[in-house]
């Protein structure tokens, strides 16, 4: 059921609350400080400019400056660092992102800074090219009614998790229009519930369009993952951050397993801890970093909070926390966070170890341990089938009902075959058409050829028919122009998505042992790897599918990766012909 923003909304208060910022001698970039009555650190008074705002006109000042610290320009120190505009465009002209990283993980500028009127702005457009004037075309086309006094949320945003800040009516109205015309373009969204925040925290600082392109941009990168669009994704995430959490903050594990029997149901909030419980003025700082660094930042401020969660606990008295709800109790905490945002990130970016790449692979196993449950795959099938709209107008689409897969000019596989590999394919490429990109009977033995036809597609299929008739091959995650990425002349690389089946004689499919299985090995995590004399598929005290540079000379056998048989009778076979095929 969608949402509808409609002129008795009244506009957002956040949390009624005034933060104390505490310092320490680290605490350079904080802001200056004095003591009230009671001799307790706070922040210095002040009041907005009357001639200028860096804030939207969709913006309640009344209610921002009571509910949350502000600051006028001067109470940031312009002495340790030059923090003026001129400086960030110098910043992200010489495009160097380890600076990058250092100057926004540093800077701790107020939410009515001067430079907040351009900073989100920039870096979008600097990292994601987000300009462009068709967000007016589409606002036009889709409400030709300029009066028109309410719109329907898109069904992809939580209904019970809506955060506008500090928007008025009216910015509330711009939000719902925004991501009106985002669902209308991208109807591939299924499920995006912090958008809505992302939206309202943009239009403090921008001007409807400029929102649009900043999300546009968020939502269409490639390079770094931002935002979750899928509700396989979404729930998958909630298991990303227990592993996480057990791995880089085992003293929050153990404390909060002591205090809760259900430890999956704490983490079903875990992202808003951060858009919805923490004060305004720490989630504007956490978006500074967001928008260059992506999710992982997210991630290391939700661990970031547990283990403050569990110092701050642990030196109360433990029957005052057992039995109580454990949910409820990190919420308050998060809303009276006790230390500054500075400490907060220090904890967070203090967390070694801690990549993107552990994320990535973490979040594809999880995405495959939620796909397993039947109830969540049928649930996700009813949810997007239907078609909603806003005045008549389409914004979800979403492909239901078997693909009917066109012919695809091989000589290996039947039609039972091919359907029997797309049910086995993840969802998203299951509803793709295969087209083919190499066959050894019209291009060859080479496997440099090989490598030439198929390295720059990020996903492939390949069969194999082997000189006695077997038929077996593998589902590749990533592309194969990533084997030149090490400067090893071998190097493994791909995700767990990455699965092995056999077709001939007997039909089976080997999934990743990572779904299944806790404390792998090493060597389980070795997917694809190739040079110009060999091409492998699974790794560790053997090889799943090896190839020669001749497709002569291969070999299958069972490895840690997959815990497979041998896909042939012989562990030796030749090939009789190989085929790869891509997605489109």
């Amino acid at each position: 059921m969608q949402g509808t923003v409609t002129d008795t909304q009244t506009p957002s208060t956040q949390q009624n609350r005034t933060t104390l910022l505490h310092t320490t001698e680290y605490d350079t970039c904080a802001p200056d400080l004095e003591s009230d009555q009671n001799g307790h650190e706070t922040a210095l008074e002040s009041s907005f400019p009357d001639s200028h705002s860096v804030f939207s006109e969709f913006v309640s000042l009344e209610v921002l400056k009571r509910d949350t610290t502000v600051s006028s320009d001067s109470s940031v120190s312009s002495d340790f660092f030059d923090d003026s505009v001129d400086h960030l465009i110098l910043v992200l002209k010489h495009d160097n992102i380890k600076n990058m990283k250092q100057f926004l993980r540093t800077r701790f500028w107020m939410v009515d800074h001067e430079i907040r009127e351009s900073l989100w702005l920039n870096l979008c457009r600097h990292l994601h090219k987000a300009d462009g004037d068709i967000y007016e075309e589409m606002v036009t086309e889709l409400f030709p009614d300029e009066n028109i006094k309410d719109v329907a949320l898109p069904g992809f945003i939580d209904q019970n998790n809506l955060t506008p800040y500090f928007l008025t009516n009216d910015g509330v109205h711009q939000a719902a229009k925004i991501l009106a015309v985002i669902i209308n373009m991208n109807p591939d969204i299924t499920y995006c519930p912090p958008v809505f925040s992302l939206s309202c925290l943009f239009l403090h600082y921008m001007n409807s369009n400029e929102c649009f392109n900043c999300l546009y941009g968020l939502l269409r990168s490639k390079d770094i993952n931002y935002l979750m669009q899928t509700r396989v994704a979404w729930d998958a995430s909630k298991y990303v951050m227990k592993d996480l959490t057990k791995k880089y903050a085992k003293s929050a594990y153990v404390h909060m397993i002591r205090q809760c029997s259900n430890i999956e149901s704490i983490f079903e909030r875990w992202i808003w801890w951060i858009f919805s419980d923490l004060p305004f003025e720490y989630i504007v700082k956490i978006i500074d970093c967001f928008l260059l660094e992506g999710v992982k930042v997210l991630y290391r401020v939700g661990l970031a909070i547990l283990i403050t969660f569990a110092k701050h606990n642990g030196r109360r008295n433990s029957r005052e926390v057992v039995g109580s709800n454990l949910g409820v109790t990190i919420k308050l905490f998060c809303d009276k966070m006790p230390i500054n945002i500075n400490k907060l990130l220090k904890v967070a970016f203090g967390i070694r170890g801690l990549t993107r790449k552990e994320i990535k692979k973490l979040q594809v196993k999880n995405e495959m341990y939620v796909n397993s449950k039947s109830h969540i795959a049928n649930h996700e099938i009813s949810r997007v089938g239907s078609n909603h709209s806003v005045h008549g107008v389409p914004l979800s689409r979403s492909f239901s009902g078997p693909i009917i897969l066109q012919h695809v000019g091989t000589s290996i596989l039947n039609v039972e075959m091919i359907h029997l590999i797309w049910g086995w394919l993840p969802p998203r490429l299951a509803v793709c058409q295969p087209f083919l990109l190499y066959t050894s009977e019209e291009h060859g033995t080479s496997l440099r050829t090989l490598y030439s036809k198929i390295e720059d597609k990020t996903q492939t299929i390949i069969i194999i028919k082997t000189t006695r008739g077997e038929i077996f091959g593998a589902f590749c995650s990533a592309p194969w122009e990533e084997r030149k990425s090490s400067n090893k002349n071998l190097s493994y690389f791909g995700t767990g998505e990455t699965f092995l089946f056999s077709l001939q004689p007997c039909k089976r499919k080997y999934d990743w042992v990572g779904i299944i299985q806790e404390g792998i090995p090493k060597t389980a995590n070795m997917f694809l790897a190739g040079d110009n004399s060999v091409m492998t598929i699974g790794g560790g005290n053997g090889e799943a599918i090896q190839l020669d540079e001749n497709l002569v000379h291969c070999r299958s056998e069972k490895c840690d990766t997959f815990q497979n048989e041998p896909l042939c009778s012989y562990k030796d076979f030749t090939c009789q012909v190989v085929e790869v095929y891509g997605f489109e």
